[in-house]
């Protein structure tokens, strides 16, 4: 009898150890389940706020190139790669003064700022193959033509891309307009959706040709050789290169002085070229904490103002 007691009182303790350690195990985890749901909320707003940071890095970025801008347009017309604006703001380590505050030191935060400003008008604008009477314009066409051959593509490719830009440009038959079918491109990425277009044409593109909101000419002081080439007829490769080389001691605040330059002596045709630019395309990376973020702007020089006209962030 007395051994019975005492083999159930020997189990009941051994239910009571059991049921204390899983008790003790569920506090546990439970404690656990709540430091960690402590730990990513207080990351998710370190997060946001490191995000909500950078955004203000960019803003404040964004604003010293219009300001660059700005005062460049006051030393003339002519925009050259000798002007404040092309250069390039290598990797920059940032202090609590252009970071609203925050303290950076080598024990805290660490924010980075890396950018360049690109002439938007040393590239062939796509846009400008838009033309009168619902036909495209026949000397940007030959010149995206002869630049698609420069790049190592089929100058037929330049015929569905004038297509597709006309598509997204109203036109007026018989005295009646005609709206557009398409909406108009924005970026070069835009022609993947092109019919029968190679995708490797619009890679092969990227370097030497963009997208901007209406025609422009090219800028003599800033274009590659591939461009400058494929804009001035009769000129080949080898000879615009010669003229980008000799461009590096000067830049021409005239057509006619950097007609002296390239072999022949061409006349440039203003319809095609310029000495200056209205847009230009800012290109940064900004590092604070966690999150980098890339963004690209491209920016339009009216008068004394300069306005965004889109930016992309990735």
């Amino acid at each position: 009898m007395r051994s019975g007691l005492r083999r159930t009182s020997h189990t009941q303790r051994g239910a009571a150890i059991i049921t204390a350690m899983l008790v003790v195990t569920l506090a546990a985890v439970v404690v656990s389940g709540l430091f960690w749901r402590e730990h990513v909320a207080v990351r998710s707003v370190e997060n946001r706020l490191a995000l909500s940071q950078s955004r203000w890095i960019e803003r404040a970025a964004l604003d010293w190139a219009r300001v660059i801008l700005r005062a460049d347009l006051r030393s003339g017309p002519a925009d050259h790669l000798g002007e404040p604006w092309a250069v390039p703001v290598v990797e920059t380590r940032l202090d609590e003064t252009v970071t609203a505050g925050a303290k950076i030191d080598e024990g805290s935060r660490n924010a980075v700022l890396a950018g360049r400003i690109v002439d938007a008008q040393s590239l062939f604008n796509i846009n400008s193959l838009a033309g009168a009477d619902g036909k495209p314009a026949e000397l940007q066409l030959t010149a995206l033509k002869k630049l698609l051959q420069g790049v190592g593509r089929s100058a037929s490719s330049a015929d569905l891309i004038a297509a597709r830009v006309m598509q997204s440009v109203s036109v007026t038959v018989e005295g009646r307009v005609v709206p557009a079918t398409r909406q108009p491109l924005t970026r070069l990425a835009d022609l993947l959706d092109v019919p029968g277009l190679d995708p490797g044409v619009v890679g092969a593109l990227e370097p030497v040709a963009i997208v901007l909101p209406r025609a422009t000419p090219v800028n003599v002081n800033t274009a590659p050789a591939e461009v400058i080439a494929a804009v001035v007829p009769n000129l080949d490769l080898g000879s615009a290169r010669r003229f980008v080389s000799r461009r590096e001691r000067t830049f021409y605040r005239t057509l006619e002085q950097a007609a002296v330059d390239i072999d022949g002596q061409p006349v440039l045709n203003p319809g095609l070229l310029a000495v200056g630019s209205s847009f230009f395309l800012v290109t940064g990376v900004i590092r604070y904490e966690r999150v980098e973020s890339q963004t690209e702007t491209l920016l339009e020089r009216m008068n004394d103002r300069v306005e965004v006209v889109w930016q992309l962030r990735r």
